[in-house]
């Protein structure tokens, strides 16, 4: 589904990214791990047009997606979230869930001021009344970010990713800072996620985390593949435990 061909990234004379190549399952969970610095944000900015590439391209349902605005990425179908939450303080959740598709479905705002525009925004709420109560966070859906508990944060911008239908979704280090028991609830929402038909890509350091989600895992280090198959096979590389654990005994 997702094509990463030959993907360089620099930023002056650094070299973020050299070489990355690989491919995503059509249908599965894919964990992208490394150690800090690898260059796994840079790549997933990469592909959603965060950052332009030097070199190299990015393919999605075998169509060229290289160097397209985040807006167009996401007409595509691949949604993400970030390392850090990224949502607007002083709005609440639902509010904050409008911005998972408006920029998607562009409703026209002469229609919205007219009234004739009731029919759209009566199934957006109902679309979003399905996402929040889909990751169990529609308790907090009139409350604003500041007095929400973060694990109920981090199910919040799954709902928000999917609000559009994606067919990818990009999560970026989803179980960072989370207690085992929220870390249970995530891998849970992550495979309903999965089960709806929605392929998945994230950056994650919690190897117990991805080996009971992730069916491939591709390894980076200084920018570069060191390793990738199923999580059995990386996890006995021994370049990838040089690397990533820092020892290969």
């Amino acid at each position: 589904m997702l094509s990463i061909n030959n993907i360089g990234v620099s930023f002056g004379g650094v070299r973020a990214l050299n070489e990355v190549t690989f491919e995503t399952p059509e249908s599965g969970i894919t964990a992208l791990i490394g150690p800090n610095g690898a260059g796994k944000t840079t790549l997933f900015n990469a592909i959603t047009g965060f950052v332009d590439p030097t070199d190299g391209n990015v393919s999605f349902d075998g169509e060229n997606i290289t160097g397209n605005v985040p807006e167009n990425v996401f007409m595509h179908g691949i949604s993400r979230t970030f390392q850090n939450l990224n949502i607007i303080p002083e709005l609440t959740l639902r509010q904050n869930m409008y911005l998972g598709f408006i920029g998607k479905e562009k409703p026209s705002a002469l229609k919205t001021i007219t009234g004739m525009n009731r029919g759209y925004w009566k199934s957006a709420e109902e679309r979003i009344d399905e996402c929040m109560e889909f990751v169990n966070v529609t308790d907090y859906a009139e409350m604003t970010p500041d007095s929400i508990p973060y694990g109920v944060l981090k199910n919040f911008e799954l709902a928000r990713a999917i609000l559009s239908k994606p067919k990818m979704l990009l999560l970026d280090e989803p179980a960072a800072g989370l207690n085992l028991t929220e870390k249970e609830n995530l891998a849970e929402m992550v495979q309903k996620i999965y089960s709806k038909g929605v392929s998945i890509l994230m950056v994650e350091h919690d190897m117990q985390f991805i080996s009971s989600l992730a069916e491939y895992v591709v390894c980076l280090n200084f920018g570069e593949v060191i390793g990738k198959g199923t999580y059995q096979e990386v996890r006995e590389n021994k370049e990838v435990l040089r690397a990533y654990l820092g020892d290969d005994d």
